[in-house]
């Protein structure tokens, strides 16, 4: 770590984050990612129909589905991928800000698994056979619903304080987290090739998600710890804990049965909203430190 204290090591690092984000956030890219997830909902649609009909060569056909729903959840799974992307660069900007998107990016994976009970329908609907893959997209969807609704509650409870330490241990520890983002940027490139890889053998594939927040987990602890150089505030070190404590809960929630997920991430939020409120109604003393 003392080599954050190179000013030379601290230039490259922020040199290089600075490239990839401003390439990521740029307006031209955006619109991009936009048309990339539309132009995937149309032709998976294609593909599948084509798929349905015959037309696939047999070694195309044995990968696609015979069920055009899932053009839908090929569009969700893009969808977070690239909202992934956008927490990993959130990451060095802001504790709070990460841990929202993280919320917001499993009520749209709650989404999504509404949608992917679709799969399990057959066309046409028989009704008569779907009660219980219907009870579970509503559980899914109303899960995704609360934590929609708290996330707006929690923003706007947020109060937004000031660095006291010094300029220059402010710069670091901003290094110090878009190190940490660099390096989960290619974390997450590998897991994407490697879960592309292991679908193309026929393995178990597509746990990128819940292995990806595992690593968020061991990441948002190990930017508690390092906080605790530049403060070492109770308050801050508590709030700064418990937000790692609700990436827990939202990494149990990907995993848990139906039901019991919506459950686990209602709770992860509701829990956040309670110690927002509670650390944003704290008046910090003139002597105290607060690290953001």
């Amino acid at each position: 770590m003392s080599l954050i204290y190179n000013d030379n090591t601290r230039n490259k690092i922020n040199s290089f984050y600075n490239k990839i984000y401003s390439l990521w956030d740029s307006k031209q890219n955006q619109s991009y990612l936009g048309l990339i997830i539309v132009f995937s909902f149309l032709i998976s649609i294609l593909v599948i129909h084509l798929n349905i009909i015959g037309l696939l060569p047999g070694f195309l056909s044995y990968y696609v589905s015979t069920n055009h729903f899932v053009a839908i959840e090929v569009s969700f799974i893009i969808l977070l991928f690239f909202e992934v992307l956008s927490l990993i660069f959130v990451l060095p900007k802001s504790f709070s800000r990460s841990l929202l998107k993280q919320f917001e990016i499993l009520s749209l994976i709650l989404l999504r698994d509404s949608f992917k009970e679709f799969k399990y329908i057959s066309e046409p609907i028989n009704w008569q056979n779907t009660t219980e893959n219907i009870y579970q997209m509503l559980s899914h969807a109303f899960g995704a619903l609360v934590i929609f609704g708290f996330i707006l509650l929690i923003k706007r409870k947020q109060k937004h304080r000031d660095y006291t330490y010094t300029k220059v241990n402010k710069e670091r520890f901003i290094t110090i987290k878009r190190l940490v983002s660099i390096t989960l940027l290619f974390i997450f490139t590998y897991l994407i090739i490697d879960d592309l890889y292991l679908y193309v053998k026929g393995l178990d594939a597509f746990k990128f998600f819940e292995t990806f927040y595992t690593i968020l987990i061991f990441a948002d602890i190990l930017i508690v710890l390092l906080s605790l150089r530049y403060s070492y505030s109770y308050p801050v070190l508590f709030r700064n804990s418990g937000f790692a404590f609700a990436t827990v809960l939202i990494r149990l929630a990907l995993t848990a049965p139906v039901y019991v997920n919506s459950i686990i991430g209602i709770i992860a939020v509701v829990f956040t909203l309670i110690l927002t409120i509670i650390y944003s109604n704290y008046s910090l003393k003139d002597n105290e430190e607060i690290t953001y």
